[in-house]
């Protein structure tokens, strides 16, 4: 399949031009996990395992027996391995098929739920280990999903962390949770800057991201509308509440058929009840996201 600067199933760099010098980052914390249930070319957490293979391992959900879809477990045994084809220093990065049982003093979960705290205001009771014997998870999926993941057996027990201030996003997928709301990538990035003395460029995690970003807006003509823009995001938001506004009103199952003579027409009460729904889930406040 066809693939710009990286493999998303290999996990390496593709067509780097001789000028170019590949990043090879440092995370400031043990390992990262990355609960990964998405298709590997859209996800960006593909980035850090890329930059950080050492310390990157992807729990891979999205990878199904029953199917031949393409993911990064499928790909063999390359993801053991380094750029250079030797198996890396940390032997616990190879990718795995289930979300593993963690100590909760070892391991946090970057995700902002209502118990997350920042990382260096946990408080004494969780005792965690230091900072370099730390395992950070994210959850890489579509925001409804990575709440159903974050309530998992294995993770549920795990303390939550969250960024201390979250960037602006600048990715291109589009969600509808509102602002505040970030990608895997960016998450990442943020606090890990977060964690290090501070510096005016851009994180080196962002290496793909930002030539990702650069290539979408080298496609739009001068003028042209990006992905990326309030107003595009607005429009596209727009016509995803027009659908489920649509899929509320219509009624379901039997009964509903009964009451309209079997044609589907919608009663006046039923469309009542159902904008009354509408009304009430369109106007609750979206829980801001990081790991998205």
């Amino acid at each position: 399949q066809r693939a710009m600067f990286y493999c998303p199933f290999c996990c390496v760099s593709i067509g780097m031009p001789e000028d170019v010098t590949l990043p090879q980052c440092r995370l400031p914390f043990r390992q990262c996990d990355v609960v990964f249930d998405d298709a590997a070319k859209k996800a960006t957490s593909i980035h850090a395992k890329v930059l950080a293979p050492s310390q990157v391992r992807l729990l891979d959900l999205f990878t199904s027996d029953s199917s031949h879809n393409r993911t990064p477990s499928r790909h063999g045994d390359s993801l053991n391995k380094d750029a250079e084809g030797s198996v890396p220093s940390n032997p616990e990065v190879a990718t795995l098929r289930e979300i593993p049982d963690y100590d909760s003093k070892s391991a946090v979960v970057l995700f902002p739920d209502e118990g997350s705290v920042l990382l260096d205001e946990a408080p004494s009771s969780w005792e965690l280990v230091p900072r370099s014997e730390l395992t950070l998870i994210v959850i890489d999926s579509p925001w409804r999903r990575a709440q159903v993941l974050r309530k998992h057996e294995n993770l549920a027990k795990l303390h939550s962390v969250r960024l201390r201030a979250p960037p602006p996003s600048r990715f291109w997928r589009y969600h509808a949770e509102g602002p505040g709301c970030v990608s895997t990538i960016e998450a990442l990035a943020a606090f890990c800057s977060e964690l290090e003395a501070p510096v005016e460029e851009e994180h080196p995690l962002l290496f793909f991201f930002l030539r990702q970003l650069a290539h979408i807006a080298a496609q739009r003509l001068p003028e042209g509308e990006l992905p990326t823009d309030d107003s595009a995001k607005e429009r596209r938001s727009a016509r995803v509440r027009q659908k489920d506004r649509a899929k509320r009103m219509r009624p379901m199952g039997p009964t509903a058929d009964a009451a309209d003579g079997g044609g589907g027409i919608c009663t006046a009460s039923a469309a009542a009840v159902s904008e009354a729904a509408v009304s009430a889930a369109t106007t609750a406040a979206p829980v801001s996201a990081a790991a998205l």
